[in-house]
């Protein structure tokens, strides 16, 4: 934090909803937090969304929360001193509804072009005659594989998908890009395979919702490149470069090179930057480090899970995540995250899939330095 000075200009509640915060870089750019209120609440609770002003010769707003925060975003955005026609570009983090939800709205709204990795503009599209089953027909790709209930869907997605179909996406290509003088953007995939991190001034990291304080981001499934890989460029033509847990590891892995090479690098993420009545700054290594050692114990405790036979993921769900975390769309939650391990582990040699979607252990442990060897690898 040295240099760097935190401003509360409007205060939110407990969890940070509502909340206005201006960051002033030791540069003298500003950086305005937005704090967007999120549809998970429970056990689950993310807390906000946190989206990003980054001023300048042009502004650039990061992230737009979740469908139908478009309105209190811009009102937001109009108490920090900013007007609406000022905002040159919205850069997307990542394809996920808490973060693009109110993308149509606030280009509507303010003629800003968007700015996203240019797999997230493939994934937004529907395409019929490739889509996994009759029900998918004229939803986007992105959903495919969507982990969460019918019930879920049609409560929040329909209009959501709809709005996204027909935005206009400027494609950020390649592993590193250079949006303006001093803002850089880094592709980050595994928590979504069109994710992005964003340096500015090298003083300020927003890496979306890649690295969380206190809480640990879902991965994909390798499995979902499967579906997708016929509408994606031919240069991903491997799942691990952007689905699963290894693209993950590798992801967090590049995102700490950046914090060596940048020491002091202030981590602005994608939620609970400010959580229940209080701050959540993180050191940059520690945290990918933390992050790295989770994975490690969530797949020993996988395994143990196993010991006594062979089980679904859901039943080895039920062992792994306290029966607070399972209640409702917990559930759905957790069966991704075993899944994504599970992969990792067969890849590693831990883990054979039998019959009846269940899942059995080997006699070795091989994940534990196959993690290290992404953690140490270049």
């Amino acid at each position: 934090m040295a240099g760097k000075t935190v401003d509360v200009v409007e205060m939110g509640d407990s969890s940070g909803n509502g909340m206005i915060v201006k960051i002033k870089l030791s540069s003298g750019r500003k950086i305005f937090a937005f704090a967007t209120k999120n549809i998970y609440g429970g056990n689950w609770n993310l807390g906000p969304t946190w989206n990003y002003l980054i001023t300048g010769d042009r502004l650039f707003l990061l992230d737009t929360g979740r469908r139908g925060s478009g309105p209190s975003l811009m009102e937001m955005i109009s108490l920090a001193g900013f007007s609406a026609p000022e905002l040159d570009c919205v850069i997307l983090s990542h394809g996920h509804e808490d973060h693009d939800g109110g993308l149509s709205y606030v280009a509507d709204r303010t003629g800003a072009k968007i700015s996203a990795h240019e797999i997230y503009q493939y994934l937004i599209k529907p395409y019929p005659g490739k889509a996994p089953s009759p029900e998918k027909q004229n939803f986007p790709a992105s959903c495919w594989r969507c982990p969460m209930p019918e019930s879920f869907v049609r409560e929040n997605c329909r209009d959501y998908h709809r709005e996204r179909m027909g935005l206009a996406i400027n494609g950020i290509e390649g592993p590193e890009y250079e949006l303006s003088e001093a803002i850089k953007l880094f592709h980050t995939p595994g928590h979504s395979p069109d994710a992005l991190t964003v340096v500015v001034d090298n003083e300020a990291l927003l890496p979306g919702d890649t690295i969380l304080p206190d809480i640990t981001p879902h991965p994909t499934q390798e499995r979902f490149y499967d579906l997708t890989k016929t509408i994606l460029p031919e240069k991903y033509a491997k799942a691990q470069q952007i689905y699963g847990l290894q693209a993950y590891l590798r992801s967090i892995k590049e995102i700490k090179k950046l914090g060596r090479k940048f020491p002091g690098l202030l981590l602005l993420p994608g939620h609970r930057l400010f959580f229940e009545d209080r701050w959540q700054f993180v050191e940059l290594e520690s945290r990918v480090q933390d992050l790295f050692e989770h994975h490690i114990e969530r797949c020993e405790s996988i395994k143990r899970a196993l010991k006594d036979g062979p089980r679904t993921a859901e039943e080895i769900a039920q062992q792994c995540f306290e029966q607070r975390l399972l209640e409702g769309y917990g559930m759905n939650l957790a069966i991704n995250e075993v899944l994504s391990h599970l992969e990792l582990m067969e890849r590693s040699g831990d883990v054979v899939a039998t019959s009846n979607m269940k899942f059995a252990t080997k006699n070795s442990a091989n994940f534990e330095p196959f993690i290290r060897s992404i953690m140490e690898q270049g």
